[in-house]
């Protein structure tokens, strides 16, 4: 299974607050699938690699060494561009746009779109974990 992870309103809550649990998801994730994980944000777009400047630094040390396990991925207009629709996925993210549900919905995916919203329910992290 792939897995595909937004950073901003997923990882961090807001642009200087980490989200609970961030560590725990993250370490989790890397531990089940450390080969299949991508990041499908903006802070990793067009060759761009913001990681250590957006998000490394609010993560346990023990976590940011796992960061180098996470594939970049390319895309356009949509982050459904980078989606191999053609492998099992979960897709982390806490905004979708009406082209990138239309194309889940094309490809039979909708229910691979995990949303986050961490101001409705800070501990979903947490309750992730269990899902993975």
């Amino acid at each position: 299974m792939n897995i595909y992870l937004d950073i901003d309103g997923v990882l961090l809550a807001d642009m200087a607050t980490p989200a609970k649990h961030a560590d725990e998801f993250l370490q989790t994730v890397l531990t089940k699938y450390p080969d299949n994980t991508y990041w499908l944000t903006t802070h990793v777009w067009n060759g761009e690699n913001m990681i250590d400047q957006t998000l490394a630094p609010y993560l346990k040390p023990e976590t940011q060494a796992l960061l180098g396990c996470i594939k970049p991925t390319e895309w356009g207009q949509a982050k459904t561009d980078a989606i191999d629709f053609s492998q099992p996925f979960l897709w982390f993210d806490d905004d979708l746009y009406d082209d990138e549900r239309t194309a889940l919905g094309q490809h039979s995916k909708l229910s691979s779109r995990i949303e986050v919203d961490l101001h409705k329910n800070p501990e979903q992290l947490k309750e992730l974990v269990s899902l993975l």
